[in-house]
């Protein structure tokens, strides 16, 4: 089974261990509320330590995006 490793202290645990937080932003408009364009990762938070850390970079789609973008412009 794959195991999960605490980058703070070190702890190896299953992943049904640790807790999971998914972040999301609202903006409040005049007309309502909005979602913020970015996608944000899980964090992930060591039942050990209680420090939290992504197990992906969360700006890894931003930058994805940004190269696409970039792509485009410059064709």
């Amino acid at each position: 089974m794959k195991t999960i490793k605490c980058p703070w202290c070190g702890f190896m645990g299953e992943p049904g261990e640790f807790l999971y937080i998914q972040e999301a932003t609202l903006y409040y408009t005049g007309k309502g509320v909005d979602r913020e364009e970015r996608e944000r990762p899980l964090m992930v938070v060591c039942p050990r330590c209680r420090e939290g850390f992504y197990l992906e970079s969360p700006y890894s789609k931003l930058l994805e995006k940004q190269g696409t973008m970039e792509k485009f412009i410059n064709m």
